[in-house]
């Protein structure tokens, strides 16, 4: 009789839920609005955690999907419309994980085939996650994201060299610029994916001589932002 009891009770609650299609947990008066009411005021909801990995093996994940990554990129991340979305953090309100370094005073930039660094010394606004080195010709990011990086670089004369962002001394080829013509501006822009501890630089290549970057203006800039 006691178990007769507790399936008919088991059925009554299955019944009045798929009836009002509202679950209230801390409240036995859930939102008219909301199928499901979770009110607390010492604790919060705690959503599933895993790594990235585990993230990207979910199957088939619906638009609206909301889980924590763990490790790096850590954060929120959403399914919408069919991809994967990293909330924003306060990080990236803030800004910490975005810099700007310029040359203004029309520097003088000894050009070898190989390459050489142009130093962004004049202007410099680095939020907490970028560094620059003492020449400011090397920025290293301490976080892994994906970052928009561009530049570029303003000659006072054209000349027939070529451009391009260093990521851990190694070119980058979509942020290479190579015109076929001599020219007097040089930039690219591109979102690459980089590891903590990573190091950018702008450099100038193929020409074996001298550069004259513009004076009381722009003659040469870089821009970095991470975007997850």
């Amino acid at each position: 009789m006691k178990k007769q009891l507790c399936i008919l009770v088991a059925l009554f609650a299955v019944t009045v839920l798929n009836l009002n299609a509202q679950v209230g947990i801390g409240t036995t008066s859930p939102d008219p609005s909301a199928i499901l009411d979770v009110t607390s005021t010492t604790k919060g909801v705690l959503p599933p955690r895993m790594t990235s990995g585990q993230r990207l093996a979910i199957t088939t994940p619906a638009d609206g999907l909301l889980v924590y990554q763990t490790g790096a990129n850590a954060g929120y991340w959403l399914r919408l419309a069919g991809a994967w979305v990293r909330l924003a953090t306060g990080d990236d309100l803030t800004g910490s994980g975005a810099g700007f370094a310029s040359s203004t005073t029309g520097a003088v930039v000894a050009v070898l085939l190989g390459g050489t660094k142009v130093e962004l010394p004049d202007y410099k606004s680095l939020g907490a996650d970028i560094t620059a080195n003492a020449t400011s010709d090397v920025f290293t990011v301490s976080k892994a994201g994906r970052y928009r990086i561009s530049y570029i670089v303003n000659t006072t004369a054209a000349l027939l060299m070529s451009s391009r962002i260093t990521i851990n001394g190694t070119p980058s080829i979509p942020l290479t610029f190579n015109p076929l013509l001599s020219v007097s501006t040089y930039q690219a822009e591109a979102i690459v994916t980089l590891a903590a501890g990573s190091t950018i630089s702008l450099e100038l290549f193929g020409l074996l001589g001298v550069a004259v970057l513009m004076n009381n203006a722009q003659g040469a800039a870089l821009n970095i932002q991470r975007v997850d």
